[in-house]
């Protein structure tokens, strides 16, 4: 076979291979149909999935510091601010009970007694800002639910702040002019009365507790329970603010305290008056810090009488 024989039968072969793949149908990639969903109908309820306590702690972790805080006292002062209306409602039924109210007047004091309840608040709020602001000062929101539950029973205004509200001048002026004068007289005695016998008992247990472990003898007890009567007069009120109904014997022998050092040592000997002040050094801060507001007090008492002494300057003559 010769040269040009064998290039014409490779050329027909090559044609014949190209048409044959040209005749072949060529498959486009068809899309596949899109669904089409049916509209709903106006009045057709869509489900709603409820949050998971998952999503809802997620999301309370992403408020700002400052909202924890504030959700977490207005949560406490509202079971504070329950409290301390509970007590007010004591209140008014001890004054029922004693004066004799009729609904008019019941209606007024128990207005009167929210209105002191929310005032006797304020302190309450002051202290537990300042409270949790600065301890929570550096922390993240985080972690400010789980602090905040960890301090849930801190208490603000002392262990007898429930009964603020029965100081308040909103109350008292309202019992002045809700109560008639008989009424009002009544009340007062009654109040009065239960006053001193409250220094009479403490005043009492607090010498016993004192006889008991000093060994007094009968003149030292007679001119000891003088100073710690008058102690009782000048600080039950404070002493009850800061311990409550605590009555520990230390505690308790701490009232003699209330008075200076020179006159406990006229009374005791020297043994004795060891004895009383080792037992009783845990509540020294709270007797120093009374004798300090006592010194104050003398000494602008004193400033303020060498002042009203003084004569006025002359008032110097205008010529017109």
């Amino acid at each position: 076979m010769s040269f040009l024989t064998r290039i014409f039968i490779f050329a027909s072969l090559l044609i014949g291979s190209t048409a044959q793949g040209q005749d072949q149908p060529v498959v486009a990639d068809k899309e596949k149909p899109a669904i089409m969903r049916r509209p709903l109908p106006p009045d057709a309820v869509v489900p709603v999935i409820p949050p998971t306590a998952l999503d809802q702690n997620e999301v309370i972790s992403k408020e700002p510091l400052s909202a924890h805080i504030s959700a977490h006292i207005s949560k406490l002062a509202q079971a504070e601010r329950e409290k301390r209306l509970q007590f007010m409602k004591v209140v008014i039924n001890d004054v029922v009970r004693l004066c004799q109210l009729d609904e008019r007047q019941l209606d007024q004091l128990l207005l009167a007694a929210k209105g002191a309840t929310e005032r006797s608040m304020k302190n309450w709020h002051e202290q537990a800002e300042r409270y949790f602001r600065a301890r929570l000062k550096d922390a993240d929101s985080d972690t400010a639910k789980e602090m905040l539950d960890d301090m849930a029973k801190v208490n603000f205004g002392g262990n007898r702040s429930k009964e603020e509200g029965e100081s308040r001048e909103l109350w008292k002026d309202t019992l002045s002019l809700v109560l008639n004068e008989n009424q009002i007289s009544r009340y007062e005695e009654v109040l009065k009365q239960r006053h001193l016998d409250r220094i009479d008992a403490f005043s009492s247990i607090s010498m016993t507790t004192l006889d008991s472990h000093l060994r007094l003898t009968p003149d030292q007890k007679k001119g000891l329970g003088k100073l710690v009567y008058q102690a009782a007069v000048n600080h039950l009120d404070d002493v009850q603010r800061y311990w409550g109904d605590y009555l520990e014997k230390g505690m308790l022998m701490s009232l003699a305290n209330a008075n200076e050092d020179e006159a406990l040592q006229e009374i005791l000997t020297e043994g004795q008056f060891e004895r009383l002040k080792s037992a009783t050094a845990n509540f020294d801060h709270f007797w120093d810090a009374k004798k300090r507001e006592r010194q104050e007090k003398k000494k602008n008492e004193k400033d303020h009488g060498q002042k009203s002494k003084q004569p006025s300057p002359p008032v110097e003559r205008q010529v017109n």
